[in-house]
């Protein structure tokens, strides 16, 4: 039998190989009195368990010094409690998410908690699209946004417990988020009864006119968002039409109007997606300088950093490549 417990701040609707909508009845709000405790470990009202089909669930209530009350268990698929007194237990022959309650003996008490029942309970953490292996080092940088989730096995995204192990914490499906500071974290998964863990080695990442926000590789193509530092653009405004110009690869040169603004450690980035092969990139980015004229190369104000790696003095445009790496990561490089 195994325990599966999530015991976190926020509840959010489950995704994953079963019926994970949230049910729309009332509920009453735990108070201080009485507590919840399934499979010996305590729950908050309303949270969640995963368990696999026939796993034993045992619920326990409990008064504010610890000690076992009466209660009376209900699951929304009976049509009567499965049991009263100190403990009860269940077991699920199905998939599905079910919802117990337990209400004091000759009180008004009622607490709840969601019961998930998956086909098996063997996760997998992804960060950025790649499966990583529990126990293993996952190198970032402090400008690089990471995606993480938790799939089942049918490829389904779960509910997860995520602690970045640099104070943050959430519950949720699926996040994206950058590690702000470098430094060593420890980066903990808890997918019912499934803890994984990371180790999070963040560098500090370079304030350069290029950067890759986000990107995975799909079919053997390369699906990316990249970032041109906005002050990279000499008089650079906001609230005028900025464009990206230049070759992909497989690609003739084209422009393309970008409009979102992303901020990064307190930098604003241009956003520019891509879904292209591996290859080599020349590309610049432009403002026109009269919002109200019509496009014309010659009335722009270019994109023009010395500095950049990726900065070709020859021709005035950035050169990098977008590679896929051995763990099927994609790679921003100068050459």
């Amino acid at each position: 039998m195994k325990k599966v417990i999530f015991f976190l701040f926020s509840m959010i609707a489950l995704a994953s190989c079963v019926d994970y909508s949230s049910p729309n009845e009332p509920v009453v709000v735990s108070t201080s009195d009485y507590s919840l405790k399934v499979n010996g470990v305590p729950v908050k009202n309303n949270d969640t368990v995963y368990v696999g089909i026939n796993d034993i669930i045992l619920f326990e209530m409990l008064d504010v010094a610890g000690n076992k009350v009466d209660g009376v268990f209900y699951s929304n698929n009976l049509n009567s409690s499965f049991g009263s007194g100190t403990i009860a237990s269940i077991q699920y022959p199905g998939v599905g998410t079910y919802k117990v309650s337990a209400s004091l003996v000759g009180g008004s008490k009622t607490l709840y908690v969601y019961i998930t029942v998956a086909k098996s309970t063997s996760y997998t953490l992804q960060i950025n699209g790649t499966s990583i292996v529990s126990g293993s080092t996952f190198k970032a940088t402090t400008t690089q946004s990471l995606k993480f989730k938790v799939i089942d096995v049918d490829g389904k995204t779960v509910t997860t417990s995520f602690d970045f192990g640099n104070g943050s914490k959430v519950k949720t499906d699926s996040i994206s988020v950058y590690y702000p500071d470098a430094g060593t974290y420890t980066f903990k998964s808890i997918t019912g009864s499934k803890t994984m863990t990371v180790t999070m080695v963040v560098t500090k990442g370079a304030t350069d006119a290029i950067v890759l926000i986000s990107s995975n590789v799909s079919g053997g193509m390369i699906n990316a968002v990249l970032g041109l530092r906005c002050n990279a653009i000499p008089n650079f405004s906001p609230t005028k039409t900025t464009y990206v110009a230049g070759e992909t690869p497989n690609a003739v040169w084209n422009k393309y109007i970008v409009s979102d603004i992303v901020t990064i450690n307190s930098v604003d980035y241009f956003k520019w997606s891509v879904s292209v092969p591996a290859g080599k990139f020349r590309m610049s980015w432009v403002q026109q300088k009269d919002p109200t004229v019509t496009f014309n190369y010659d009335q722009c104000n270019w994109s023009y950093d010395p500095t950049s790696a990726f900065w070709n003095t020859a021709d005035y445009l950035y050169y990098f490549y977008l590679r896929i790496d051995t763990n099927n990561a994609v790679v921003l490089s100068a050459n």
